[in-house]
C-alpha cells in the first residue's frame, strides 16, 4: 500500500425530496397528442369539423383541435346549409342544475355535455343562462386611488397585497397587481439590496464566483428571507450597496475595469442608493466616489512601497549595489578581460 487516504468528493448536503416527478421514458404528459387522438381528429374532422370530435376528444379544448387539425393539414366541411336548434326542455335544465355542482377538474364540462349528448358550447351558454356560472368580463380599468395604493402594499408578497386591495374595497388578483407594478415602473423589493448574480453582473464576475465570496464572508451578505426550498437553491442572497460598495474599495486589486457594468459600477461607487444600470447618478456623486477610490490605490501603493523598502532593509544592501556587483554575462564569457580597440 502507498499509504495514501481515500477520500470523496460529494458534497455535505442532505438528500431532499424532488419536487417535480421523476422522468420517466416512454411516459409522456397528457398535454401531448397521442397517435389514437390524431387518429379520432382524422376520422372525424373531415365529417364534423371541431365539433364531431369534441365528444371524441372529451380533454382536448376547441382551440386545441384547430391547431392539431390545421397541422395534420385536416379540413372541415362546409357550414351546413339549415341550422339545427337545440331546445331540449325543462327536463335537460334539471340535470343540467343537478350535476353542475358535482363539476370538478380539467374537461369536467366535455364530460358533462358527452354524458348529455349535447354540444359542449350549447352547455355552457345555458349554464350561463341558467346563473350557474359567471360570465368572463375584462377587468376594469385602473383607478388613481389604486394606483396610490399601489406604492403602500408590500408588493414583495402579493397575496397579501391583494387582501390589502380587497380590504379597501378593491377587487384586484395577485396576478394583476404585479402585472401593474411593472407597467408602473415601481420595484418589488422588500428593500435595496443586491442578489449575488446582481452583484455579479455590477463587478464582472461570475455568478459562483460572488456566491463563493458571499459564503466566505470577504462580501458581507445576509439572506432575503424567502420561501425558497434547498430543491430550488436555497435562500437567496441579501447584498447591501454599502457592503458592495466596501468590498470593492478593500479590494480594489481584485476588480477588472474592462469587464464591470460601467453606469452600475460608477453609481455603486458614488454612493447611491438604487443601483439600477438605467439611472446615471449626478457628476459630483461620480467625482466623490472616483476620488475615494483613488484614494483606496494610494494606499495601496504607498503599503507595497513600505513593504518594498522594509525586505530592502533586511536584505542589508540596496538593490542596485547587488545588481552592480553581479559581472555581466560579457565578462562572465571572457573570463573579466576586456577587448581591445
Amino acid at each position: 500500500m502507498n499509504g495514501l487516504t481515500p477520500i470523496s468528493f460529494l458534497k455535505g448536503r442532505a438528500s431532499e425530496p424532488r419536487l417535480s416527478p421523476r422522468y420517466v421514458p416512454g411516459v409522456r404528459h397528457e398535454r401531448f397528442w397521442t397517435e389514437p387522438e390524431r387518429d379520432v381528429l382524422r376520422k372525424y374532422y373531415p365529417i364534423g369539423g371541431a365539433a364531431a370530435c369534441e365528444p371524441h376528444l372529451p380533454n382536448r379544448g376547441r382551440l386545441s383541435i384547430y391547431q392539431m387539425a390545421g397541422k395534420l393539414g385536416l379540413s372541415a366541411p362546409e357550414q351546413p346549409a339549415e341550422r339545427v336548434r337545440h331546445d331540449y326542455g325543462s327536463e335537460m335544465d334539471a340535470r343540467i342544475r343537478e350535476a353542475w355542482p358535482r363539476l370538478k377538474g380539467r374537461g369536467a364540462v366535455n364530460r358533462l355535455a358527452v354524458q348529455l349528448d349535447v354540444p359542449r358550447w350549447w352547455l355552457s351558454k345555458r349554464a350561463l343562462t341558467l346563473g350557474l356560472s359567471a360570465p368572463h368580463r375584462k377587468e376594469p380599468m385602473w383607478t388613481g386611488a389604486e394606483d396610490a395604493l399601489m406604492r403602500k402594499v408590500p408588493l414583495h408578497d402579493p397575496e397579501r397585497a391583494a387582501r390589502i386591495f380587497r380590504e379597501h374595497g378593491f377587487s384586484r388578483t395577485a396576478t394583476a397587481i404585479v402585472v401593474r407594478a411593472k407597467r408602473l415602473e415601481i420595484s418589488r423589493r422588500t428593500h435595496e439590496t443586491l442578489s449575488a448574480r446582481g452583484a455579479a453582473r455590477i463587478l464582472g464576475i461570475d455568478d459562483k464566483t460572488a456566491t463563493a465570496l458571499c459564503i466566505s464572508g470577504d462580501l458581507k451578505a445576509g439572506r432575503r428571507g424567502s420561501k425558497r426550498l434547498t430543491q430550488q437553491g436555497g435562500d437567496a442572497w441579501a447584498i447591501e450597496p454599502s457592503d458592495l460598495r466596501r468590498y470593492v474599495l478593500d479590494h480594489i486589486e481584485r476588480i477588472d475595469i474592462r469587464k464591470v457594468e460601467k453606469v452600475a459600477f460608477v453609481a455603486l461607487l458614488a454612493g447611491s442608493d438604487a443601483i439600477d444600470p438605467a439611472v446615471r447618478p449626478a457628476p459630483s456623486d461620480v467625482a466623490a466616489g472616483l476620488s475615494e477610490v483613488n484614494q483606496a490605490l494610494r494606499d495601496q501603493v504607498a503599503a507595497l512601497e513600505a513593504e518594498n523598502a522594509r525586505l530592502t532593509s533586511l536584505a542589508g544592501r540596496p538593490a542596485q549595489a547587488q545588481a552592480r556587483s553581479r559581472p555581466s554575462w560579457r565578462e562572465r564569457v571572457t573570463g573579466g578581460r576586456r577587448r581591445s580597440a
